[in-house]
């Protein structure tokens, strides 16, 4: 994992554990389907079939909140998913892999009661996916306009930072690439649109669309878009300030900048995954 991921990781737990009693913590455990489309079988050697993947597999996850008292939001999460591989689009993947995420969030100035101008940290990091993602890791820090109006927020916003993305070499290596030819990082931009809506006390719609893109020429490096839809009022089951949540993230990459002419095809025969999440969320109490 990134070195300065780790510290950053461990600067934000020490900031929640600080104020240790205004602290949230939730537990989720759900199923997921991995989807992976447009396989081309353009390599024999590697031995994927074209067409559409699916990895079912189960899923849990650890949340840490926290608002200070001047609004600053803060969330980390760690998320672990164990997959059936049937298709090994790896062929040498081992079924387990780990999504991290860091935010924080606050007001730079409050123009009026439906309109701000905001401020944001974003750092993620995933590892070892089945759609042969070995390593990503994301830092940056952004600015964005919010509107707000009963249970609506619409936002949009602007980063900077880093943007690393490492490829697992298993497949590139059927495909005539080397282990050196499987990495990228570099500076880089994020556009973000956002908003969440609350339909009522027990259901809400929320999601975002981000491009990030090279700061050198603004090449985009990988699209990312997400929908949730959850669930609040089924606290007879699972208890108090527990959701139900169905979730959909789709991510398009752009592995344009890894072809190398003399090998004569793309790095991996797809350029996209789909994660289909249905989940429940409880709180803990320690």
């Amino acid at each position: 994992m990134n070195k300065k991921f780790v510290v950053s990781i461990a600067l934000a737990f020490g900031i929640f554990t600080s104020t240790l009693q205004a602290v949230e913590y939730n537990l989720s455990v759900g199923l997921h389907d991995f989807v992976v489309s447009d396989i081309k079988n353009d390599v024999a050697a590697d031995g994927i079939d074209s067409g559409t993947s699916h990895t079912l597999g189960i899923n849990t996850a650890i949340y840490v909140k926290h608002t200070t008292p001047s609004g600053i939001k803060m969330l980390a999460k760690a998320e672990a998913f164990l997959d059936r591989d049937k298709d090994h689009l790896d062929a040498d993947h081992y079924p387990v892999w780990f999504d991290f995420l860091i935010t924080l969030d606050g007001k730079i100035y409050k123009i009026n009661d439906n309109n701000s101008i905001t401020w944001h940290v974003l750092m993620d990091n995933k590892q070892n996916t089945v759609s042969c993602i070995e390593r990503e890791v994301r830092q940056h820090v952004g600015a964005g306009y919010e509107y707000t109006k009963g249970g609506l927020r619409l936002e949009a916003s602007g980063y900077v930072g880093f943007y690393y993305i490492e490829i697992d070499d298993d497949t590139p290596s059927a495909r005539g690439y080397t282990r050196q030819d499987t990495d990228d990082g570099e500076a880089s931009n994020v556009f973000s649109l956002e908003g969440d809506y609350k339909f009522n006390a027990d259901w809400s719609l929320s999601g975002y669309a981000r491009n990030y893109a090279a700061n050198a020429g603004f090449e985009t490096l990988e699209k990312d878009y997400e929908l949730r839809l959850t669930y609040a009022g089924a606290v007879d089951t699972f208890g108090k300030g527990s959701t139900l949540n169905l979730k959909i993230k789709h991510s398009a990459y752009d592995f344009g900048r890894f072809y190398r002419p003399s090998v004569g095809v793309p790095i991996l025969p797809f350029d996209n995954d789909t994660l289909i999440q249905a989940y429940v969320t409880v709180p803990l109490h320690f």
